[in-house]
């Protein structure tokens, strides 16, 4: 323990010289107490306090060589790397945070099955485009009758073959369209000499045209359910967008976290190593100066502090199959037992740095960007256009049914099909209808209370809008303070950590006898170093975590990560 003190005052000595840390160890009387803006942590003093467990069991191990192969310094560092070592396992991969991000959209299951969704909208939007194609039909029928008759005029057997094809097809004004050419042969067991043609032949050409006048017309009525599609198309790539978001999100979280869980491992097992050297400090004068309470409270604490350091190795393994079931990655499985070390392009060693400066950030030019980057919102906005345009289409509903048809039609008749198509071409006998039809629904109660219930549903979608850039903004406000706050609670955090530091170091030169008050001092310094280091190690975590959640809220996270999406409807 001496000798890791003494390497934590040789660094900070380093530093000194170098005029990034003020370390006032003077007995000169001083005016004033010093300036926390004195205390600067240096990255070196950064991997000291918060190692990774690679970097912890090299420095450890330089400090065991120094203390001798024996006696009580070099079990304190045995320790240690005796209780860092489960971290590591045979198979290992070192991820930048790029590259983490890549692996995640490459292969995340929750993007991929996100990703199908505009393409299964888009099939939606040529299916209600397809509403105004035209329609090939063909009917063909064959009928014998064998019935009593009053008249000798009609046959009591008769025998009818029908067949009629053509075309239909509905335009985007509402009107139906169709035309179509049928023969008809019929034959009766009549005397010929009522019947001079049997069997006769009917051919008929027809054309006909169904105009709506009230329900059902109009291009807006017709096309309202190819404008809903697209917008549903649009709102799908949105959702895709959020989801990539989200995940990128999600991904970088948990990337963070896993580097702070694996730093979290080296400070739980300094503390256990501390109180094991007191305990063990302890026995050995259990016959002279030391009381059974005294052995019993460090017992309890070292226990205690073994029983975290269990859950904190737990916490790492967690850590790593979030990440893992995140990427997705066919080189990676859940089923292996890998170690995961997240590194920084900068310095693969420690990914988790002092940020040098504030970044500033603009509350209202922040909000503004969110305003119009978030998916939310133009979720949002094409839903309010949906509604409207089911506003629309219940009004239509609501109307009387009211239509114009028309009909023309061209006859003949032969002996034979040839000569009943050849008296249809001579266009000697026609037929016109022109007609109206009105259907009007007694109170019409349904269809009002639809367009009613559309109503309500676009003054819900709007609420709903109003209620969202509310939510945004409150996002932003949060998560803008949160960065403000991380960043300002960093400092105090290494001052803290500089103090506890020196107060241990103060407790363990000072004690000469271990009485109760001395010891529990002691047991508290360790136990607050430990915690500081926490403090700050969750302060940096935490601060890089609140950047991106920034960008989350700005809607600007794929921007942020240089992530571009293509394939999707413009507005």
């Amino acid at each position: 323990m001496r000798n890791e003190i003494e390497y934590g005052k040789r660094v900070r000595f380093l530093a000194g010289l170098c005029g990034l840390l003020v370390v006032c160890g003077s007995a000169r009387a001083q005016t004033s107490p010093p300036d926390d803006d004195d205390v600067v942590l240096t990255d070196e003093r950064l991997r000291w306090h918060l190692p990774d467990p690679d970097r912890a069991l090299e420095v450890h191990a330089s400090l065991k060589a120094a203390a001798g192969a024996s006696g009580a310094e070099s079990a304190f560092h045995s320790h240690v790397i005796e209780l860092i070592d489960p971290v590591h396992r045979e198979a290992r991969m070192r991820l930048c945070l790029s590259e983490t991000l890549h692996r995640a959209l490459a292969n995340n299951f929750a993007i991929r099955v996100e990703s199908y969704n505009p393409a299964i909208d888009t099939t939606r939007v040529v299916e209600a485009e397809a509403a105004f194609d035209a329609t090939f039909f063909l009917d063909i029928s064959n009928a014998k009758q064998n019935v009593p008759t009053t008249s000798v005029l009609q046959g009591t057997n008769a025998q009818a073959f029908d067949i009629k094809g053509g075309i239909r097809q509905l335009l985007p004004t509402g009107m139906q369209m169709s035309t179509s050419f049928s023969t008809n042969r019929t034959w009766q067991q009549v005397d010929e000499r009522f019947q001079s043609i049997n069997p006769a032949y009917f051919s008929q050409f027809v054309v006909e045209f169904r105009q709506p006048l009230l329900r059902g017309f109009g291009l807006g009525f017709n096309r309202s359910q190819i404008n809903i599609s697209k917008n549903n198309r649009r709102i799908s790539d949105e959702a895709f967008r959020r989801k990539v978001r989200d995940t990128l999100l999600d991904v970088e979280t948990a990337y963070w976290r896993l580097a702070q869980s694996r730093r979290l491992v080296p400070i739980s097992a300094r503390l256990i190593a501390g109180y094991q050297r007191i305990y063990e400090d302890l026995w050995q004068r259990r016959e002279f100066d030391v009381l059974p309470i005294q052995i019993n409270e460090t017992k309890a604490r070292l226990e205690a502090a073994r029983s975290d350091h269990v859950r904190v190795l737990n916490e790492v393994r967690n850590a790593e199959d979030i990440l893992i079931a995140l990427m997705n990655d066919p080189l990676v499985d859940l089923a292996d037992d890998m170690e995961l070390i997240p590194t920084d392009v900068d310095d693969a060693r420690n990914p988790l740095t002092l940020p040098r400066e504030q970044v500033i950030l603009d509350r209202v030019a922040e909000v503004q960007a969110a305003l119009d980057h978030r998916e939310e919102i133009r979720e949002a906005r094409w839903r309010i256009g949906n509604a409207r345009l089911l506003v629309g289409v219940a009004k239509n509903d609501a109307l009387p049914r009211f239509d114009l048809v028309f009909q023309y039609a061209v006859d003949g008749l032969g002996k034979s099909a040839d000569r009943s198509f050849d008296e249809v071409t001579k266009n000697d006998f026609h037929e016109y209808f022109v007609g109206v039809e009105l259907e009007l629904p007694v109170g019409n109660r349904a269809r009002r209370a639809a367009e009613r219930r559309a109503r309500l549903q676009h003054a819900q979608s709007i609420a709903a809008l109003e209620q969202l850039f509310e939510q945004v903004i409150l996002d932003v406000n949060m998560a803008v303070r949160q960065v403000n706050t991380l960043f300002d609670v960093i400092r105090p955090n290494l001052v803290s950590l500089e103090a506890s530091e020196d107060r241990l170091e103060s407790i363990i030169i000072r004690a000469e006898r271990k009485d109760f008050t001395q010891l529990s001092m002691e047991l508290d310094a360790h136990r607050g170093l430990a915690a500081a280091r926490q403090a700050l190690l969750e302060s940096l975590a935490s601060y890089n975590v609140a950047i991106i959640e920034v960008e989350k809220a700005k809607g600007t996270l794929l921007e942020y990560n240089s992530v571009s999406l293509a394939g999707q409807l413009e507005e």
